[in-house]
């Protein structure tokens, strides 16, 4: 058969990406946390929608069903992180039983809690803050003074021992919330790691002298 008579194959159609129908929270969830890895991979700045779609395999339209923009992507993450600190609390409290005499080590409970969150979180933290508006500090406050409210009632029920200061609850609690969080976020910020053993045995100790009253 001659080269002119030869047939010519035919080119395949360029293979469609098959669609998967998902619930709405579970593709949602997955753009989230395709956009948390992308973020920390190549940064907030460096990372566009288009790179959020390619990598979670979704239509550029399906992202607009989710998310306004990349900020608001951003500030979901936010609000996930500094609610998670709040459900953690909540979930603790809402377990009885606590033993009378008990209260300092549930006070102590709560605090390495909330430290090790920041901490399993550390690099989102660092991401969200260098790019953190009004809205995300408004959503921290928020989610800052329900913690104290909770910690602050906490306290007044369960520390009972005559060495445990209780007269000033709300004030120890901020005292003792933002006293860890500003050391938490500078040591985040830093850049470096962070020795988690170390840093919540220091935690620890700190929130143990904020609670006692005089010896």
């Amino acid at each position: 058969m001659s080269v002119a008579n030869k047939p010519v194959e035919k080119s395949r159609p360029a293979e469609k990406r098959k669609r998967v129908s998902k619930a709405p929270e579970i593709r949602r969830e997955e753009l989230l946390q395709t956009a948390a890895q992308l973020f920390k991979e190549k940064g907030i700045a460096a990372t566009g929608i288009g790179d959020i779609t390619d990598r979670a395999e979704v239509a550029r339209g399906t992202f607009y069903l989710y998310f306004a923009s990349k900020d608001e992507v951003v500030g979901a993450l936010w609000e996930r992180y500094v609610n998670g600190h709040l459900q953690l609390m909540e979930e603790r409290l809402s377990h009885t039983g606590v033993r009378a005499g008990d209260g300092l080590a549930l006070m102590l409970e709560l605090v390495t809690r909330l430290t090790e969150h920041s901490l399993e979180h550390a690099e989102l933290h660092r991401l969200v803050y260098d790019t953190a508006d009004a809205e995300a500090i408004a959503i921290c406050r928020r989610a800052n003074e329900l913690i104290i409210v909770r910690l602050a009632e906490a306290m007044r029920t369960h520390l009972t021992a005559p060495n445990l200061s209780r007269d000033e609850p709300h004030l120890t609690a901020s005292f003792i919330l933002h006293g860890v969080h500003g050391a938490l976020h500078d040591a985040i910020m830093h850049g470096g790691p962070v020795d988690r053993a170390s840093f919540i045995d220091r935690v620890r100790r700190f929130a143990a002298n904020a609670l006692a009253g005089p010896s």
